[in-house]
């Protein structure tokens, strides 16, 4: 079973490509390693009926099919870095696996089944007197495996989008005066899960037929790239040096235009490096761990957050001063997995982690209604609120779950809107990304100081604005993307496969011109360099 399990791994697409893809150095040294190691302890004649033998190969045999099921359903190959990676985060990480057994296919459960049947009844079982029995798990296997694959959407398909009949302002010409700024960031939430929603404040169904990219689906490097405008795709971790962090948004606002910023965030900062990053840039900051120390009595943590409610009287904290407008950065994290929920009602009547995650995302909608209510009655200086997400999340669409392993639209388009707290004013570009967030906001503020044509292009407030934007997978070449001249480009490492399609990426077709294919590629390699 251990070698049919790794035989059929990987996508349904039949090519040697993808298969040599999934089938890399590392799992199949672990599948060796695993083999071998199972042959051992069958050869331990004398504890063959020991209940510690029974145990030892089905833990064996569980942690087998569970590694493999990870490249199975997160659809990339595993590699030493994210082994790594899962081992040093293992005390968050492990909150995760209830969402990840949720996503399993049927065939994933009846390999696992038959391994432990298999390994139960070894001692009653003969090979040359059962070998029927042998071949009918063996079909029963490759039958669900097939099977699914058949009846597993296309990846070429597109899910319905929400549309609207009506648009809000896309063109700002500039921000009078300085005023206080909010940017509040979501956490892993789409354009299309948010627009379905409505608050006593903002009609998110209005931010349908805008697009707005990060450029990397993780989110440190999405909140870096937020903070700096700077992308670095060719790296796992913020690298960051001096320059950086004195050319920060919220550095520059501090200097130039004498904000006071800080950042509470219901996360942890001291994780893969945040701690070295947002206290040089930031005047205060608050992460989860010192929320805690205040509010923990009052409001719930959980493996990757807290209670998002928290932000209410942390911001209650914040005091106005008469020549320091503020720039304050909440990074929210409810809609994390595994979803937290904070309605002690609700509490075990979800029938799907997308379920938990709407609920979530509903509380996070009412805690966006409870700042800006603050807002409006306690900030007397204009106050700007600026709603986006670090990223997006997957819930089956394309074959990818959660987050890191897709460029497709679901991870990687988020929502972002401006809303002026005095007049309700709603403004949404039509197109823009992350990466110009930082131009953007100092062109609005000072139109008159960024002169030069390429600057001017990256304020995607502008009518003259240019999107041209490389993107990748986080610690992994499964995919590659590029957004130019109202196309997005999305590349298949795995099968070699180039799509082309719009912006809504409803339609797509297969890049076979084998030029333009080239020219697409090295675009994308020379940028990620």
């Amino acid at each position: 079973m251990y070698i049919t399990i790794y035989i059929f791994l990987g996508p349904s697409t039949f090519s040697f490509h993808v298969w040599f893809y999934f089938h890399g150095y590392l799992i199949t040294t672990f599948t060796v390693l695993t083999v071998v190691l199972d042959f051992f302890l069958q050869k331990k004649e004398k504890i063959k009926k020991s209940n510690q033998y029974l145990l030892n190969r089905l833990v064996l045999w569980t942690l087998f099919v569970m590694v493999l099921g990870y490249q199975q359903v997160y659809q990339t190959t595993l590699d030493l870095s994210l082994v790594v990676y899962f081992f040093h985060h293992l005390f968050i990480l492990y909150s995760d696996i209830p969402n990840f057994l949720y996503q399993w296919n049927l065939w994933q459960w009846i390999g696992l089944v038959i391994g432990y049947y298999l390994i139960l009844n070894q001692e009653v079982l003969d090979l040359k007197k059962d070998w029927v029995k042998f071949l009918f798990c063996l079909l029963l296997f490759v039958s669900f495996r097939c099977v699914s694959d058949l009846v597993s959407p296309n990846t070429i398909q597109n899910p319905n989008l929400l549309t609207s009949t009506s648009r809000p302002k896309t063109e700002l010409q500039s921000i009078t005066g300085t005023p206080n700024i909010v940017l509040v960031l979501l956490e892993g939430v789409p354009r299309k899960h948010l627009s379905k929603l409505k608050s006593r404040y903002i009609d998110y169904s209005k931010l349908s037929g805008s697009h707005f990219w990060i450029p990397m689906p993780h989110t440190s490097k999405s909140l870096f790239t937020w903070m700096t405008g700077e992308s670095q795709l060719s790296n796992t971790r913020m690298q960051l040096n001096d320059s950086l962090l004195d050319s920060s948004l919220p550095k520059l606002l501090e200097t130039k235009y004498g904000y006071q910023t800080e950042m509470i965030y219901t996360q942890s900062i001291y994780f893969e490096g945040m701690e070295q990053f947002f206290p040089k840039i930031f005047g205060v900051v608050l992460d989860k761990s010192e929320l805690e120390k205040k509010y923990g009595s009052l409001h719930s943590s959980f493996s990757w957050g807290m209670d998002d409610r928290v932000i209410l009287p942390s911001i209650k904290q914040i005091s106005e001063k008469e020549n320091k407008p503020i720039f304050l950065f909440l990074g929210l994290s409810q809609t994390h997995s595994p979803y937290f929920v904070s309605k002690k009602k609700f509490d075990g009547q979800w029938k799907s982690p997308f379920d938990r995650y709407m609920e979530s995302l509903l509380e996070d909608v009412e805690v966006l209604d409870s700042i800006i209510s603050y807002l409006k009655e306690n900030f007397s200086r204009d106050t700007i609120v600026i709603l986006s997400a670090d990223h997006g999340e997957s819930f089956g669409e394309e074959g990818a779950h959660a987050h890191n392993y897709s460029l497709f639209n679901q991870e990687t388009d988020v929502p972002f809107l401006l809303y002026f707290v005095k007049s309700g004013q709603i403004y949404i570009p039509k197109s823009g990304s992350s990466i110009h967030f930082k131009n953007t906001i100092l062109n609005l503020l000072a139109p008159n100081v960024l002169q030069g044509d390429q600057l001017k292009q990256t304020n995607f407030f502008k009518s003259n604005y240019q999107l041209d934007l490389v993107l990748k997978t986080w610690n992994s070449e499964i995919q590659k993307s590029w957004i130019t001249n109202e196309k997005k480009y999305i590349y298949h490492s795995d099968r070699d496969l180039l799509l082309e399609m719009d912006f809504a990426e409803e339609k797509r077709r297969e890049v076979t011109d084998p030029k333009l294919k080239q020219r697409v590629l090295d675009h994308i390699h020379a940028e990620i360099r």
